[in-house]
Order: structure tokens, then C-alpha cells, then sequence
């Protein structure tokens, strides 16, 4: 499935993942901060969740642009060189952006697994080994494997981390009824739509738009909590 990007779009998607990177450093040197305070291994897991998928966002941000800029000047005269040196950055980027990620989303579960469950422990466990099988088997497939070709994979299996994700923080916000745990709780469910509105982004270019749009009001929900409780 091909992904609908609209052409005027181009460009600013690098600005979106460059912003949400920095408020994703700003997040991970804060629960460092408090890791540091509180040795607890929840503040440390989002403290590493944090600090990777902000370095792939980084990642993401200067391979649109570099392609970006790369196209714009290549015009109609492109050299069949330059087109594969950007293809080939490309590729290479987005799937260290996905591994960057997805371990991170690794990492968030493990701070927001049910303790009072050992189910809950098995379950990323058994996430974990279900991830290596398919990143083993994917590259057998006969098809030229492209950062294209992963795409509805990575974000099949982020948004599925993200709804339980998503749901855990909903309970903590119905038992906390704090502002915090409500900005947290739209926080990531605006991640989760942004893996949502992904996998349908071949369906309309407005997905892939949406999308983005989620990513930031997902991430500015964090910052907003940060500011609320460093104040």
C-alpha cells in the first residue's frame, strides 16, 4: 500500500517530527531528573521511553528534509545517483526510526505494567518475542524490502501498544481526576491516533495530515504537563 502524501504538505512534517523531538528531550532529561531523585524503575523506563523515540523523531526530521531539499533542487534533472543516494537514506532512517521507536513503546509499557499482575509481565514478554519473529521473517518475503514495505507493520504494532497504553492512563485519570493524568491520558491517545490515522494514510492524503496533527497535540498535552508541574 502506497502512502498519500500531499505535495504541499512536504516540508512541514519535518517541521512537526523536529518539534515533537525536542519536547520528547525536554520530557526524558525531566524523568531523569526525577529517576535521579526517586531510583524507582517506572521514572527510568520513561526516562529511556522518552530519550529513543525523541532521538528517531531527530532522526525522521533530518531525512525529510535532506529528501525534501533534494527533490526540490533535483527538479526534472534528476541524476539516477542522487534520487538513489536519497532512497537509500531514506530507508535506512525510517527503520531506525521504527526500531528507535518501538523499542521505546517497549520501554512505556514495562513503566506502565500492572504490578499487581503477573499476567502483565508475560504479556510483554511474549510481545517482545513476537516482534523478533516478525522482524526475522519480513525480510524473507520475495518483495524488495523498502522502509515502505514495514510501514503498516511498525504502525500496526505501535498502535496496538499505544491502546493499552492509552487505556491504562484512562483508568489512572477515571481513579486520579487530576489535570495532570487527564493531560497525560489525551497525550497518548493522540499517539495512538497518529498510528491510527497512519495505517489508513493510503486511503487519502488528509490521513497523513491528521496524523501529524495528532503527534503534536499529543506531544504538547506532555509539555503542558511538564510546565504544570515544574510550576
Amino acid at each position: 500500500m502506497h502512502i498519500l502524501i500531499p505535495v504541499w504538505f512536504h516540508g512541514f512534517d519535518s517541521i512537526m517530527y523536529f518539534i515533537s523531538s525536542i519536547i520528547g528531550f525536554i520530557l526524558s532529561f525531566y524523568f531523569y531528573k526525577i529517576y535521579s531523585i526517586s531510583n524507582e524503575k517506572r521514572h527510568l523506563y520513561l526516562y529511556l521511553g522518552f530519550l529513543f523515540l525523541s532521538m528517531g523523531l531527530l532522526i525522521l526530521s533530518i531525512t525529510n528534509l535532506f529528501s525534501y531539499i533534494a527533490l526540490s533542487n533535483c527538479r526534472n534533472s534528476c541524476l539516477l545517483g542522487i534520487t538513489d543516494n536519497v532512497f537509500s537514506f531514506e530507508d535506512f532512517s525510517y527503520l531506525t526510526y521504527f526500531g528507535l521507536s518501538l523499542f521505546a513503546y517497549v520501554m512505556f509499557l514495562f513503566a506502565y505494567r500492572i504490578k499487581e499482575f503477573k499476567f502483565s509481565k508475560f504479556f510483554i514478554i511474549g510481545f517482545l518475542a513476537y516482534l523478533i519473529v516478525i522482524s526475522i521473517l519480513l525480510p524473507f518475503n520475495e518483495e524488495p524490502r523498502v522502509w515502505h514495505s514495514y510501514h503498516e507493520y511498525f504502525h500496526l504494532v505501535s498502535l496496538i501498544m499505544m491502546g493499552f497504553l492509552s487505556f491504562r492512563n484512562i483508568i489512572n485519570y477515571i481513579e486520579k481526576k487530576s489535570l495532570g493524568s487527564l493531560l497525560v491520558m489525551v497525550a497518548f491517545f493522540f499517539i495512538f491516533l497518529f498510528h491510527l490515522f497512519h495505517i489508513f494514510s493510503f486511503i487519502s492524503g488528509w490521513m497523513y495530515i491528521l496524523a501529524h496533527i495528532s503527534m503534536m497535540t499529543g506531544f504538547s498535552a506532555l509539555l503542558l504537563m511538564v510546565l504544570r508541574v515544574k510550576k
